[in-house]
């Protein structure tokens, strides 16, 4: 124990104590970095810098813009005109805007978009898949902030749809009813009405 505390050699005393200090250090500050490096600097990442926290599957993107649900827009529905002459062909425009308080991205298509006419009890005309007319995939995708519109539109022949998807008489005089469904909001049915052509 005495050549513990008082080093015997040819050496200063200092020197054996310092390299006594450098061999128990040497370990000690290994097995500190050690620990530290274990526990991750003793701080766990918060669920914020994880991500977004978004659950696998969700339909949210990178950007944080969700798809548009029914919930989150509104339908409107307009004629091109009031009153049409027999023989003309109507031009119909749907108009979605975002209801919510978010942006949403919407992806709209000619599939989706159910339009009908109908003139009293009788169904003149529509787009939906009862008609068995073939329509096209081909999808338009934006995105629309709160408050923002977009707007759709199609064109009528003005003729009656028989089955087969193939055109019949065209529209006699009287009152019509256009009912449409877009991108699965129902809009507000709208009136118009076809006269005798004069010329």
């Amino acid at each position: 124990m005495s050549s513990v505390l008082s080093p015997v050699g040819p050496q200063p005393a200092r020197v054996y104590w310092i390299r006594r200090l450098v061999v128990l250090g040497v370990p000690l500050i290994l097995i500190i970095v050690i620990a530290v490096s274990c526990s991750g600097g003793g701080k766990k990442p918060s669920a914020s810098s994880t991500g977004s926290g978004t659950p696998t599957g969700s339909s949210t993107p990178a950007g944080g813009v969700t798809d548009c649900a029914p919930g989150d827009l509104s339908a409107a529905i307009t004629t091109s005109e009031q009153t049409y002459a027999v023989g003309d062909e109507p031009v119909f425009t749907g108009t979605l805007t975002n209801v919510s308080s978010t942006t949403c991205r919407l992806t709209t298509a000619p599939s989706d978009e159910i339009w009908t006419v109908t003139s009293g009890a009788a169904d003149w005309w529509t787009t939906g898949a009862s008609a068995g007319c073939p329509t096209s995939d081909v999808a338009t995708t934006k995105n629309l902030a709160p408050g923002a519109t977009t707007t759709l539109s199609i064109t009528w022949d003005g003729k009656r749809l028989d089955p087969g998807c193939s055109p019949g008489e065209a529209a006699s005089p009287g009152t019509y009813h256009l009912a449409a469904k877009l991108a699965g909001v129902r809009a507000q049915q709208v009136t118009f009405h076809f006269t005798q052509n004069t010329d």
